[in-house]
């Protein structure tokens, strides 16, 4: 499996996802393109950051944080079950609020270099009302990520350059190294979170190693405290891709 140098930042979620709605579960950090016996497939990650999933029960296709996709001519049909995450029934409501948000004030946010902790003071009495989360801290730690994400994104969109939010609201050094992981550093994280996975799962899914194709640091995209790899890795035979966020 080969795969190229040429990424594309934040894609749109109707590119990539059979529902767009998934984007407000996985958010889309970038597509590149491999080859597989002679056959191009649309690679893209993404990452949960900012979600919890529960323990039990365990829903096949998306549990350990990895999660099944179809592929059907470069998008993502997904196989688990959104019930997976904590507060799962009332995240629309909560992305809904937090999207109008940043939508009305994003240039004020931008120009005002608002850092992660101020947002989350300045919405905290309206996140409370709506999210309605049994658990606060849960709609605290998605808004952490949107915010981080959103902010990003939408100045690598406005400028045309890469600057993770802490980078321009906290003067954090930025980071200079591809997007995309080196093959054989990605090749031995692989291998300590398969171990771990097959020996939890009850489920057979046949993933290998050697099933990698691509990856990326979520940090660079998402809250810093999302300190997780993601890996891509693509069963050529069953047209499925499995997204995979693994922690050292």
């Amino acid at each position: 499996m080969s795969q190229t140098e040429n990424i594309i930042l934040y894609p749109e979620p109707s590119a990539i996802f059979k529902d767009p709605a998934l984007a407000r579960y996985f958010k889309p950090l970038l597509t590149h393109t491999v080859q597989v016996n002679n056959t191009s497939y649309q690679i893209h990650l993404f990452s949960r950051d900012g979600l919890i999933c529960k323990e039990e029960p365990v829903y096949q296709y998306s549990e350990s944080y990895c999660f099944g996709f179809r592929y059907n001519q470069g998008r993502y049909e997904f196989l688990g079950d959104l019930q997976v995450f904590e507060e799962t029934g009332k995240l629309p409501a909560l992305h809904q609020f937090l999207q109008q948000d940043f939508d009305a004030k994003k240039d004020e946010y931008l120009k005002n270099k608002t850092t992660v902790k101020e947002y989350l003071e300045a919405i905290r009495k309206e996140l409370g009302e709506a999210s309605r989360f049994g658990e606060f801290i849960y709609a605290e730690i998605y808004a952490r990520s949107f915010y981080s994400y959103e902010f990003t994104k939408y100045y690598f969109r406005k400028y045309g350059v890469h600057r993770h939010i802490s980078v321009v609201t906290e003067q954090w050094a930025k980071n200079t190294d591809p997007f995309l992981l080196d093959e054989a550093d990605a090749q031995d994280m692989l291998e300590e979170w398969l171990e771990g996975f097959e020996e939890d799962t009850e489920n057979e899914y046949g993933i290998t190693t050697g099933m990698f194709a691509g990856g990326t640091e979520s940090r660079r995209f998402t809250a810093l405290a999302g300190s997780s790899v993601v890996f891509a890795l693509l069963d050529a035979e069953k047209d499925i891709v499995y997204m995979v966020e693994y922690t050292s």
